[in-house]
């Protein structure tokens, strides 16, 4: 693990921050049923009409055996749009097996074995990676950063997100049963992933083009600085200068990644020192980027890099 950096300026009690030395180096329910309409007790033959209400025909026998080959299907049809038992949602059991290949166990749960492919890119990510310590994270999602140039689509990075599972499990337990569907469609999901003290979370971007140091500050600024400014009003401008300065060139290939884990946000780029920033204002909005009901990234990004979660209780 990387050792405790010590603290370099700003007093916490003025905004929650710590700026420390950088280290290392190198559907509503699908309809059940229709409301039978009008049986005739004088018909003799057991026509559809009696396949909801058998048992209120002359013909019991026949009404009484559809009636037991309707619930029959109607339980297959359940199951097989996602409701097990008639619930609400799909569980964990239902995340493609294939993807956890010899089934490696860690803690009593499965982890995935299969890396992500962002098909766009072709940019390929592992299964789980350590980020910026010694602990394994286990990859959610993949997801491409597109930027609109003179109206063209212009690809910048591939981004991979991790969690550490362990504690995903605890905060977000009370989703466990939820389908990736429904999460899609939880902005109070996606607020859980923002919490910069609920779980350690690792963005890792692989850069598909060269991007200038400038640019790179000017990007992150223009999406933190509304972001900073609501949290903190203008003790922020301080934190986020200070967080852009650590941006260098980016080179194709290279890696840009940002740990958040009990409020503090770290930073690396490429082969450079880690950096830390003690601050959960930042943090959050550095997350919100990504996973904010107004994401700079886009929606689909912000959708992709979940695909995996329910993953997190299979064992």
């Amino acid at each position: 693990p990387t050792p405790t950096p010590a603290a370099e300026t700003m007093s916490s009690k003025d905004g929650s921050y710590q700026r420390l030395a950088a280290s290392g180096g190198k559907q509503k329910d699908p309809e059940i049923g229709k409301k039978a309409s009008g049986d005739d007790d004088d018909a003799a033959a057991c026509d559809y009409r009696k396949l909801f209400a058998g048992c209120g025909t002359r013909n019991f026998g026949c009404g009484y055996m559809y009636g037991i080959a309707t619930m029959l299907i109607l339980q297959v049809f359940l199951w097989g749009v996602g409701f097990p038992g008639g619930g609400s949602s799909p569980g964990p059991s239902q995340i493609n097996v294939a993807d956890f290949g010899d089934g490696r166990t860690r803690g009593g749960y499965r982890w995935p074995t299969k890396p992500l492919i962002e098909p766009a890119s072709g940019m390929q990510f592992k299964a789980e990676a350590k980020g910026l310590n010694s602990e394994f994270n286990m990859l959610m999602g993949v997801g491409l950063r597109v930027k609109k140039v003179l109206g063209l689509g212009v690809k910048v990075y591939a981004v991979g997100f991790y969690i550490d599972p362990v504690g995903a499990r605890r905060a977000l337990r009370q989703y466990k049963d939820h389908s990736v569907a429904g999460l899609r469609s939880s902005q109070a999901f996606y607020d859980k992933l923002t919490d910069a003290h609920s779980f350690r979370k690792v963005l890792e971007l692989v850069f598909l083009r060269n991007v200038g140091m400038e640019k790179l500050k000017d990007t992150f600024n223009e999406g933190l600085a509304v972001r900073m400014r609501e949290k903190m009003g203008s003790k922020g401008n301080a934190i986020l200068k200070d967080f852009i300065s650590v941006f260098k060139d980016m080179k194709t290939g290279q890696k840009l990644i940002f740990a958040v884990e009990k409020g503090v946000l770290s930073v690396k780029s490429h082969k450079g020192p880690v950096h830390k920033f003690a601050s959960p204002e930042l943090a959050s909005s550095l997350l919100e980027l990504y996973f904010g009901e107004n994401p700079s990234v886009g929606a689909e990004v912000k959708e992709n890099l979940i695909g995996r979660v329910p993953a997190i209780w299979v064992k």
